[in-house]
């Protein structure tokens, strides 16, 4: 082939190639949305959910087109007949835009025997049922309420540690972190993803309340190392980076060394998407070094993916939720990591301003 010709076949195949490597990449990134705690007062028409926030949020999530929700529990503030039924009836916008719901199931919605009947209803085919796909620990009554799913290039792992009681399992029995280890170990080491991120309603460390995803009273938050250092060296040697939780009602960032200092996470509370705010009490360990942080403002997550990196953006509103609204949201903290090993934020100084009283 004479050298003009092939001069001139090498150009358009590497033009040809740089045009389409940027609809590769978009083909590639995709993005899913994290909602925290949802309680509101009891009267109709709330029923103990924040409706109208919800609502807001959810516009949120469809206009940036996000390919799914998880909910980082107490999705209502006390079970019953009505509550789960309203929570689910105002995700119909996330269902009209395809996006799937992930809920887990917080303190404020297990209270009762009825709890998981009533959670199973309304959100049924979750991962770890028979028609949910995903998986469940092999635990009597853990099956579609602790639960992993991969998606595209993701895994992630939702954790029930409330009672089971009405579902098998022995009376009063609340299953912890260490009960789900074998299968958290196994699902981290499966080769079907590039990212993994585990969620739960309590915290690692709590800011205002002192009770964490190891123990329920609040009277000890190192309760329990041997469990919390063999927690967070599983995470860590699988990959995983962001714990993200709720329950505090507090937007924190914060990097969180195990027990015996051997393992770390960063763990992002969520905030609050509901009427309940706190504000952070001592005592404060001081294996958690705090990053940012934010009170008293309702927000959500949403974070982007792609083949080699994952971004998060904090987006809040002030409080309101008695009547419907088309609130502002204003962008306030971004952060991710790349496979590579290198990490990136960036967040406004507002945010900066860490609240630790004293004693």
């Amino acid at each position: 082939m004479p050298f003009t010709r092939r001069f001139f076949l090498y150009l358009f195949s590497a033009t040809l190639a740089l045009l389409l490597v940027p609809s590769l990449f978009a083909q590639d990134t995709w993005s899913f949305g994290v909602i925290p705690d949802t309680q509101w007062k009891m009267d109709p028409p709330f029923h103990g959910v924040a409706v109208h926030v919800i609502d807001a949020i959810n516009d949120e999530f469809v206009r940036h087109k996000v390919d799914f929700v998880i909910q980082v529990g107490d999705l209502v503030d006390r079970v019953s007949p009505t509550a789960f039924p309203t929570r689910a009836a105002h995700n119909k916008v996330l269902s009209d835009a395809g996006i799937k719901f992930y809920p887990v199931r917080g303190n404020h919605d297990s209270r009762g025997l009825e709890s998981i009947s009533q959670f199973k209803e309304v959100f049924p085919n979750l991962p770890g049922t028979p028609s949910g796909g995903g998986s469940s620990p092999d635990l009597p009554g853990a099956a579609g309420m602790t639960y992993a799913f991969t998606h595209k290039n993701g895994k992630f792992i939702c954790l029930d540690t409330f009672p089971l009681a009405n579902d098998g399992s022995e009376n009063g029995k609340a299953y912890k972190p260490g009960d789900y280890l074998p299968w958290i170990e196994a699902e981290l080491k499966k080769d079907d993803h590039h990212f993994a991120f585990v969620f739960a309603h309590k915290n690692l460390v709590g800011q205002n309340h002192k009770d964490n995803l190891f123990t329920s009273d609040g009277k000890d938050q190192d309760r329990y190392p041997e469990m919390q250092n063999a927690f967070y060296a599983c995470l860590q040697r699988n990959g995983v980076r962001y714990f993200l939780s709720g329950h505090d009602h507090v937007y924190q960032r914060s990097q969180i060394s195990s027990p015996d200092g051997k393992s770390e996470l960063v763990q992002i509370m969520c905030g609050s998407a509901s009427s309940k705010f706190y504000t952070p009490k001592p005592p404060f360990l001081e294996r958690e070094k705090p990053l940012t942080q934010e009170l008293k403002r309702v927000g959500f997550l949403i974070a982007t993916v792609n083949s080699d990196r994952v971004r998060f953006d904090y987006y809040s509103t002030e409080l309101f939720g008695d009547e419907p609204k088309k609130p502002t949201w204003k962008l306030q903290d971004s952060f991710g990591y790349t496979l590579d090993g290198k990490v990136f934020e960036e967040t406004w100084e507002a945010m900066r301003k860490i609240v630790r009283p004293k004693e």
